[in-house]
């Protein structure tokens, strides 16, 4: 892998997020490989002894990931993370923002000398575990879902408690805003067929077909070769690679509690998100605003 100035997307992503939680500010997380990223990526390589090109090949991109993982690894063994990878998602980002903060420290991502420092103390604190929320069917009736099976909602239940979307904003942000996505669960699936993602190398679609077997699924439509292998080692259901039709049937909360998770917006919405906030996360912009923020007015009364 190499990136360099004028590169995008998600692995882009994955790089600014890397800089900044090594104290090495990109100037903006966006997905575009800027000056504002090149120079980050030279500081890094100066740093590192490595040669400073700005250009972020295998030897630099792999002690990044070094470096990340060992974060990450950290941030698991005190309950704040349950994936350790080395491409840090905005989930890795709030997980340090959430341990600074409950640690008494500035809470800006960046894995300087004093967060370090707490996470490897044996007397720093494990996160706290709070109380798991438990949707009942009843609710989801008041809200209007439709299609309501037993097996339905223990998948929404068992979405709530395995990616621990707790705290009770998170909940009513995430349920409204599949709730729209959905249409109150009618859809399980995108309903355009999926062509339109064939050869989309940024969501990891690289063989023919790709595009139609990893199209939209679930109530947030998780999409692409790489969001479906992301998912499936995360649930340890290597099936979730048959595609679309299995995770509809068999995921369609719980894929969506995995975006969820992976975008960290347990804590943004815990933070006081808006609806218009959380619709741009979900949506890349504000379709249906009106629709969700309904929909989280509803949930309000709903889920208390």
């Amino acid at each position: 892998m190499t990136m360099r100035e004028g590169s995008t997307g998600g692995n882009v992503t994955y790089l600014q997020i890397s800089l900044l939680m090594l104290c090495f500010d990109p100037n903006g997380i966006d997905g575009s490989f800027g000056p504002g990223t090149t120079k980050a990526v030279k500081l890094y390589q100066t740093a590192r002894g490595f040669t400073v090109d700005g250009i972020v090949g295998p030897v630099t991109w792999g002690n990044l990931q070094t470096e990340i993982k060992t974060i990450q690894q950290l941030l698991k063994n005190k309950g704040y993370l349950s994936t350790v990878d080395g491409l840090p998602s905005q989930n890795t980002l709030s997980a340090v923002k959430e341990f600074q903060t409950n640690n008494g420290l500035t809470a800006n991502g960046q894995v300087g000398p004093a967060t370090l420092a707490k996470l490897k103390d044996a007397n720093t604190p494990n996160k706290p575990v709070p109380k798991s929320y438990v949707v009942t069917m009843a609710q989801l009736k008041a809200l209007g879902w439709t299609k309501l099976t037993d097996s339905l909602l223990a998948d929404l239940n068992k979405a709530i408690a395995f990616y621990n979307l707790s705290g009770i904003q998170s909940i009513r942000h995430f349920i409204s805003q599949c709730a729209h996505e959905s249409a109150l669960g009618y859809y399980t699936q995108e309903i355009a067929n999926g062509s339109a993602y064939e050869g989309r190398t940024d969501l990891g679609n690289i063989y023919p077909g790709d595009g139609p077997k990893y199209k939209g699924a679930g109530f947030i439509q998780m999409t692409g070769r790489s969001n479906y292998q992301s998912f499936a080692n995360s649930i340890g259901d290597q099936k979730v690679m048959d595609g679309v039709t299995y995770v509809a049937a068999n995921y369609p909360w719980k894929s969506a509690g995995y975006w969820w998770y992976k975008n960290g917006m347990t804590a943004f919405c815990n933070n006081g998100a808006t609806v218009d906030q959380v619709t741009k996360r979900v949506n890349g912009g504000y379709n249906g605003l009106e629709s969700r923020r309904a929909y989280y007015n509803k949930c309000v009364t709903i889920f208390v």
